[in-house]
């Protein structure tokens, strides 16, 4: 999430089988068995004009070729995010934070496109469109649109500087200073596009603006509805809105749940409407809160998906404790509200889960986390995934949930990671998408394999039974990496190793896509991991 002041986001033949569906679908178990399910096998894991990577034949075996994605120059690079075109499985875009001062925590998003399946990748530089020297960007997110399109959403700080007022000042009748009278910093949310696959984008596009010192926005995610109804090509963002007081600075704050649409292609976006809602299960005695408010007004990590029927669902946390240090008595809560009419109307929020959050830091290290949803749907059927990381157990455990019925029910939740329970490791920072076959893919990063449970791996979990079971954990990592070396700090003192990682997946590979430190710097790397078949 970008947090400068603010509080602490194969391929069988034909090409055409493998339309791929990511985030726009188009008593608790907490130590579930490996699923009894079986893989069926294919004839070969082989991508045709694609890379090496994605020509591992009919028998591939682990470890499989980790990617390094960023060659720039750059200091450090966190908080990717990736995105596969559901036309043309060998068209990859990802994103992530460039830092060019990362003792001071600056940054701006940039950007990398892949045409051969993730096995090399072009370097766009910084999305354009901003002024570099005054501006800082963040918590890019991806959507391909309906015809090879690519949207990417981001936040940004207008720094002081960039506007403001100023007189000048003179103590000696000859010269004179300017003097600031005051610096409007500016906070917004934009929309940049791009028809070529990600090769370029086009300047922003403004989906709000404010003065920071009255709103501020944080973390953004897109979608757009690939549906052939009638919202077809439909845009939809959705962030939190933060305002009342500066959060995450100890002070009682607002975050409402933003969400605006674009019927044009981008060209324009709606005012907002704020979807959070109101529930029994909200209503809490903070001190800044109105009497009897049940406002679910402290949301966080939320994510867009569209149901094969045009319904929006957007899943996302509520969590007061990550805004106000007196709230920590207040459980995390995971919800979802749907839409079937593009955003016109909502359904109140429906809880998915109570969460014990993993916010703060894993003593004795020093990079910051929360508990921050991924939210999926099958592309195919509609049902409806979410995963999360959860320390209920003592360390941080991934546990996942899912609703068949639109997101008015939901499963208990289900251990994902298959280590011995209570072994001291963490597994944090889940991503998830959904193939067009439907085998539901999770990968995470895990500290199971250092004795001290410092050194990170990411894992891959799969299931080929729509979320009953998971088959066993695959390494994804083929070394681990230390989350201390070449760190940006954030403005709390916190190292900083992102907050999400990005995933992208269709019937054939999985493309796990996160920052690691393996070459003494925070760069991006990815992978094309064979997929789990469906039986």
């Amino acid at each position: 999430m970008y947090q400068l002041s603010k509080r602490f986001k194969l391929f069988l033949l034909p090409v055409v089988l493998l339309l791929a569906g990511l985030s726009a679908c188009n008593t608790t178990n907490t130590n579930a068995p490996l699923s009894s399910a079986t893989s069926t096998s294919i004839s070969a894991y082989t991508l045709s004009g694609g890379g090496t990577c994605v020509k591992l034949g009919q028998h591939p075996q682990p470890p499989f070729l980790n990617v390094r994605v960023s060659h720039d120059s750059f200091l450090a690079h966190s908080e990717p995010m990736l995105a596969e075109n559901p036309h043309n499985p060998l068209n990859l875009v990802g994103g992530t934070k460039f830092f060019t001062d990362p003792a001071h925590y600056r940054f701006q998003i940039g950007y990398f496109a892949s045409f051969d399946g993730g096995c090399t990748w072009t370097d766009g530089g910084v999305l354009p469109g901003f002024q570099k020297e005054f501006t800082l960007t963040s918590d890019i997110s991806f959507a391909f649109g309906t015809h090879n399109d690519v949207y990417a959403g981001v936040v940004y700080e207008a720094l002081p500087g960039m506007s403001g007022i100023a007189v000048s000042k003179s103590t000696d009748g000859i010269t004179s200073t300017p003097v600031a009278i005051r610096q409007l910093v500016m906070s917004g949310i934009v929309v940049s596009k791009s028809t070529d696959g990600g090769k370029t984008f086009g300047n922003p596009v403004s989906v709000i603006e404010s003065q920071e010192s009255k709103i501020f926005h944080d973390k953004p995610w897109i979608t757009v509805d690939q549906t052939n109804g009638p919202h077809k090509g439909n845009v939809y963002v959705v962030w939190s809105y933060d305002y009342g007081n500066d959060c995450g600075q100890g002070n009682p704050c607002v975050q409402e749940l933003a969400f605006s649409r674009s019927t044009d292609g981008g060209k324009t976006f709606s005012s907002p409407a704020f979807i959070e809602g109101s529930a029994p299960f909200c209503a809490n005695p903070l001190p800044d809160r109105p009497p009897h408010s049940t406002r679910c007004d402290a949301a966080i990590g939320a994510i867009p998906v569209v149901e094969p029927d045009g319904t929006i669902a957007v899943g996302y946390a509520v969590a007061f404790e990550t805004i106000l240090d007196t709230a920590r008595f207040i459980p995390t809560m995971l919800l979802v509200t749907t839409s079937s009419d593009a955003g016109t109307t909502w359904t109140a929020p429906v809880l998915i889960a109570r969460v014990h959050d993993v916010f703060g830091r894993f003593p004795p290290e020093r990079y910051r986390n929360e508990t921050l949803p991924a939210f999926a749907c099958d592309p195919k059927t509609g049902q409806l995934y979410l995963t999360w990381s959860d320390k209920r157990s003592g360390d941080a455990d991934i546990l996942f949930s899912t609703s068949s019925d639109h997101g008015k029910s939901w499963s208990l939740p289900l251990r994902v990671n298959d280590d011995p329970l209570k072994n001291g490791a963490n597994q944090f920072q889940p991503q998830m998408a959904v193939a067009p076959d439907g085998v539901v893919s999770i990968s995470f990063f895990d500290t199971r394999l250092d004795p001290r449970h410092r050194l990170i791996d990411v894992y891959l979990a799969q299931s080929i039974d729509h979320g009953t079971s998971f088959l066993q954990n695959v390494r994804v990592t083929t070394q681990s990496w230390d989350p201390a070396v070449d760190a940006p700090i954030d403005g709390y003192g916190n190292q900083f190793i992102g907050d999400y990682q990005g995933l992208a997946a269709d019937n054939f590979f999985v493309h796990p896509f996160w920052n690691d430190t393996r070459t003494g710097a925070q760069e991006i790397f990815t992978a094309a991991v064979p997929s789990a078949q469906p039986k």
